[in-house]
């Protein structure tokens, strides 16, 4: 019991001293990155889920992303938008591939997704978290890193989310729909080996205005969706994880129905070190909902 009450303290200390280092001291690489660009024509702008089309176009900005190592603590979800899990499950490309390279689906959703969840729960502080989805990047294939400044859903997109997962259960859906309960999309961003390039950038959620984002249909084969593209702004502060490796993972918030919350939506991408090395980066992403109570 004693034991488990210094873990807690000393985890508590920690976490107080963290919060009095200002992560814009950070240091910073150079890069660029990806934002939107309107449709030439104005038109409503989409992208085809099965075949990536789009109709907009892409504006590239020089940028400086700054470097949280040693600042690992002190990124909060409804401050910035995002944190890091420093205990994240140790899996590599062997536990989510097998031999002929096929995706290990059984071990993902049976092993994999319960961790996830777990996790999700413990930092979050929610009451139940629901895996939607994953998606595994790595070179050579039709889902590599994407360097283009993004957020996965809109507001409206993640409430239809609520709706689409709850099936038949109306009324447990109802509450979260309507804000009268607080939920929230959070992607469970993890390596399957150590980063040295490609790496994922984040944007601090106080330096996103509302004129930043635009709603972009998400067109898949039996619904439209909607994500969030991302207009240059020079005030938006940029930050990564160096070299993170398989026991860290990061926490994206992509949506949040509470009001009174500074991080509601926030934008990602992948970007290029300079002068960056070794193999492609690989990586997955798990797209949970988290329900309070």
């Amino acid at each position: 019991m004693s034991t488990t009450t210094t873990t807690q303290y000393h985890t508590t200390t920690t976490r107080q001293a963290a919060a009095t280092k200002d992560i814009s001291s950070a240091p910073t690489v150079p890069s660029t990155l990806n934002y939107y660009a309107s449709p030439p024509d104005n038109s409503p702008p989409y992208t085809v889920v099965e075949t990536r089309e789009h109709n907009y176009g892409q504006d590239t900005e020089a940028v400086e992303i700054h470097d949280l190592r040693g600042f690992e603590s002190v990124p909060t979800l409804d401050v910035n938008g995002f944190m890091f899990d420093l205990s994240a499950p140790s899996f590599t490309h062997t536990d989510f591939f097998d031999k002929a390279g096929t995706q290990n689906t059984d071990f993902i959703q049976n092993e994999y997704y319960p961790r996830v969840q777990e996790a999700v729960k413990r930092l979050t502080g929610g009451a139940k978290v629901v895996v939607f989805d994953h998606t595994i990047r790595h070179p050579n294939s039709n889902r590599p890193p994407v360097e283009r400044v993004h957020i996965d859903q809109s507001l409206r997109a993640a409430r239809e989310r609520v709706q689409l997962h709850a099936g038949d259960d109306r009324d447990f859906a109802e509450p979260y729909v309507s804000a009268k309960k607080r939920f929230q999309i959070v992607n469970y961003w993890k390596p399957l080996s150590k980063v040295t390039r490609d790496p994922l950038a984040v944007a601090d959620a106080r330096t996103i205005k509302p004129e930043n984002l635009v709603g972009v249909q998400h067109r898949y084969p039996n619904r439209t969706g909607e994500t969030v593209g991302v207009k240059y702004d020079p005030t938006h502060q940029w930050y990564f994880l160096k070299d993170m490796d398989v026991t860290e993972a990061m926490l994206i918030k992509c949506a949040d129905n509470k009001d009174q919350v500074i991080a509601k939506q926030i934008p990602h991408s992948a970007f290029t070190l300079p002068e960056q090395t070794g193999d492609g980066r690989e990586s997955i992403e798990v797209r949970t909902l988290v329900f309070f109570d």
